[in-house]
């Protein structure tokens, strides 16, 4: 590093421009005036995979360098910094030792001392902050389209049942008042008839409507929600369901109901389609800093690692996404003959908001 020995002014200065050199996290290159390395400092070493053996005096920084990002290219050669005396921020593509190449953050200034002009670039591993980033930005849009989803089933729920079923009761009205006429026998039996098919089907508007958004769980909250999703899947399936509740029955924000109210239905519809099941039992304990939800069934279990092999994969994974959104957890206890535990966790404010989620990303 005898290029630092002549910046300073004092004995001290150097060493401690030497240790600066040697212990920032961000890799330094200094490039000499026919674009050699004419020293690199450890971090350089990690983010490149040369050594500074390998790289001083002998590789060319364009080797390194494979272009700057602009507007239109994410790695172009053209009006190159390396002719700059500064540039105080940029991207760049680094290629490694290994041939792998990635985006990291760049800057460039020019120093001179009687050994000449190099050019010091610092370059920072922005890896790893992509990432980050990317996954934050899945998580939004995953956000957003169970957000549209569940705002689309709330709309269809309420036109079924504004629009279709109001529509089939007042059928339903006109057809008893026709039926009241002096009409005969045959015509009455084919009202009659007419009647009942009408009746039918206005249940099975009612039923897609509360499938599609139950009413009670905006109005009156998770537990009345799942209470009577609990009693109509009985009559459906046959199967005895019990309801365990521990703590406040306090409500939670829309965002936390919804979320515990689709994995419960998403894990009790699994048990009715795969376990063979005869109980399930839900239980709710509320603990003031969390709410957690366990769905148990007594059915035929499975192999916790073959899940996609029993069909329920994508299931689970929804399960899984709902409550990561709000920062909490699922877990899945299960073997084969021995039923199956799909056990939440949701971190809860004193409001009962999520914990690890802003209120402004996500609508109430």
């Amino acid at each position: 590093m005898a290029w630092l020995g002549n910046l300073g002014t004092t004995s001290e200065t150097p060493s401690l421009l030497e240790s600066i050199f040697k212990n920032v996290t961000d890799a330094i290159l200094v490039i000499d005036d026919q674009s050699i390395v004419a020293d690199a400092n450890p971090a350089a070493e990690t983010i490149t995979g040369w050594s500074a053996q390998e790289l001083i005096g002998k590789i060319h920084f364009c080797d390194i360098c494979r272009g700057m990002a602009n507007c239109i290219d994410e790695a172009s050669c053209v009006d190159c910094f390396e002719k700059k005396l500064q540039v105080p921020s940029f991207e760049m593509r680094v290629r490694t030792k290994d041939g792998r190449e990635y985006p990291v953050a760049a800057s460039s200034t020019r120093l001179t001392d009687r050994d000449g002009n190099f050019l010091v670039v610092i370059l920072r591993d922005m890896s790893e902050q992509q990432r980050m980033e990317q996954e934050r930005f899945q998580r939004m849009m995953t956000n957003y389209v169970i957000q549209a989803q569940e705002d689309e089933r709330k709309r269809v729920s309420r036109d079924l049942h504004d629009g279709v079923g109001q529509a089939l009761y007042s059928i339903l009205v006109g057809l008893k008042v026709v039926n009241q006429l002096d009409l005969e026998e045959s015509v009455k039996n084919h009202l009659i008839d007419v009647q009942h098919m009408t009746i039918r089907a206005l249940e099975e508007v009612k039923n897609m409507a509360i499938e599609l958004r139950p009413s009670a769980l905006d109005d009156l909250g998770f537990l009345p929600a799942i209470r009577s999703y609990s009693k109509r899947f009985a009559q459906t399936f046959g199967i005895e369901t019990r309801l365990e509740t521990f703590g406040s029955k306090r409500r939670y924000a829309s965002v936390v109901e919804t979320a515990l109210y689709r994995i419960c239905q998403e894990a009790m519809t699994n048990s009715a389609k795969y376990a063979d099941a005869d109980t399930i039992t839900i239980r709710l304990e509320d603990l003031g800093d969390q709410v957690e939800l366990s769905v148990m069934d007594d059915g035929s279990g499975f192999d916790t690692n073959e899940i996609r092999v029993q069909g329920t994969g994508l299931g689970l994974y929804g399960m899984r996404e709902r409550a990561h959104l709000l920062g909490g957890t699922v877990s899945i206890q299960s073997s084969p003959g021995e039923g199956t535990r799909i056990h939440v966790t949701i971190p809860l404010t004193e409001k009962g908001e999520p914990l690890h989620v802003d209120p402004s990303t996500y609508s109430r």
